[in-house]
């Protein structure tokens, strides 16, 4: 896929916008639509607003934001898609309203073009049923902020040909993202481990911990710049119930905690303050519990073929931007260490495969 490739956004929202601002930054041409005009309208501004702001600070020059500006068009019409070669869709998490979409976009796009979902917790699979030629159709799910978030899960269906891997890698390459490739599974990659992480934090604080000496501990042992529950209240605690309640189906491990579902359902936040310190034996335990949450949630996705040591390792260095990598990190523990941390989540249930195959 070259700059020549005309890139259609479906979605004018936060994620959707951010989406089109950083591929037309790359220099593609692109289309972003929403059936809304007032939407577009809002989300044009804020793009303008961005690249203001990113003159201002240096990061790019007053000609470089007017010739991103003018490679970004808007439209109402979805038919002013038709030229792209590549279509991402960017609206409500909506199993329904995405394949109506898809279905719209089968008969409008040429046979070759490619077709992506950016879903974060419906499944590649089950959507591609609304596409034709399905082979031509993957997720490429973004990180908050899209415009400047370094990653990129390049999502393989049961029936994406390589040939559309291969174009979407370039694609990421070309506008400055990392990839992650991945089966389709729930959570895919990140989320598969990172929901698990919160929640097992929540569950901390059912069990009587402190909602700032966790996120106080955390930053200290993940080396990340804010906690879990900091984390949630900026993006919203319904939003990690939401995800929760997603990889829920995969058993007792991934159900939502007691708190998580009050705090998520009720609309309120955590506000939690961090406490000056924290006590070393308490942090510990709490470090650990996280850990093993995470490396629970990362050994059966690799039992999965999810996706590769290395690929968990970069999602949680540049998308979450953690110190400590579950995979890195496990190696270093040992397998003794790495079993004693997961086996509290497994009840009697045999540990995964990977465990012993992530130190062979």
């Amino acid at each position: 896929m070259n700059l020549e490739t005309k890139i259609g956004l479906v979605g004018a929202g936060t994620m959707g916008a951010a989406i089109a601002q950083g591929a037309a930054t790359s220099g593609f041409t692109v289309i972003l639509h929403d059936r809304a005009p007032a939407v577009l309208e809002r989300a044009m501004g804020q793009i303008k607003g961005s690249l203001g702001r990113a003159v201002e600070k240096g990061r790019m020059t007053a000609a470089e934001a007017t010739a991103t500006l003018d490679r970004l068009t808007s439209s109402a019409d979805i038919a002013g898609l038709a030229p792209c070669g590549l279509v991402i869709e960017a609206i409500i998490e909506n199993a329904e309203a995405k394949a109506g979409l898809f279905r719209t976009l089968s008969g409008l796009l040429s046979p070759d073009a490619l077709i992506a979902t950016n879903t974060s917790s419906l499944k590649v699979d089950d959507l591609a049923d609304a596409v034709s030629r399905p082979e031509r159709f993957l997720g490429l799910h973004y990180f908050f902020p899209a415009a400047v978030n370094p990653l990129l899960e390049i999502v393989r269906g049961r029936v994406t040909s390589e040939a559309a891997m291969a174009a979407a890698a370039i694609f990421a390459k070309t506008t400055g993202k990392q990839a992650i490739r991945c089966r389709d599974a729930f959570g895919f990659a990140v989320n598969r481990f990172f929901v698990p992480y919160l929640n097992e934090a929540v569950r901390l604080v059912d069990e009587g911990f402190n909602a700032g000496d966790i996120d106080l501990a955390i930053t200290q042992g993940f080396g990340t710049a804010i906690g879990p529950f900091k984390l949630m209240d900026i993006s919203k605690p319904v939003i990690a119930l939401h995800a929760c309640r997603t990889l829920a189906r995969m058993g007792p491990f991934y159900q939502p905690a007691a708190s998580l579902v009050t705090v998520g359902e009720s609309g309120a936040s955590w506000s939690a303050e961090l406490p000056a310190s924290v006590d070393p034996a308490k942090a510990a335990i709490i470090v650990e519990r996280l850990q093993g949450a995470v490396l629970t949630a990362v050994l059966e996705a690799l039992d999965e073929d999810v996706a590769a040591p290395e690929d968990f390792d970069l999602g949680a260095r540049i998308g979450l931007q953690w110190n400590w990598q579950p995979c890195a990190g496990a190696r270093t523990l040992g397998r003794a260490g790495t079993k004693a941390l997961v086996a509290r989540h497994f009840h009697g249930r045999p540990l995964p495969r990977s465990l012993d195959a992530l130190f062979g």
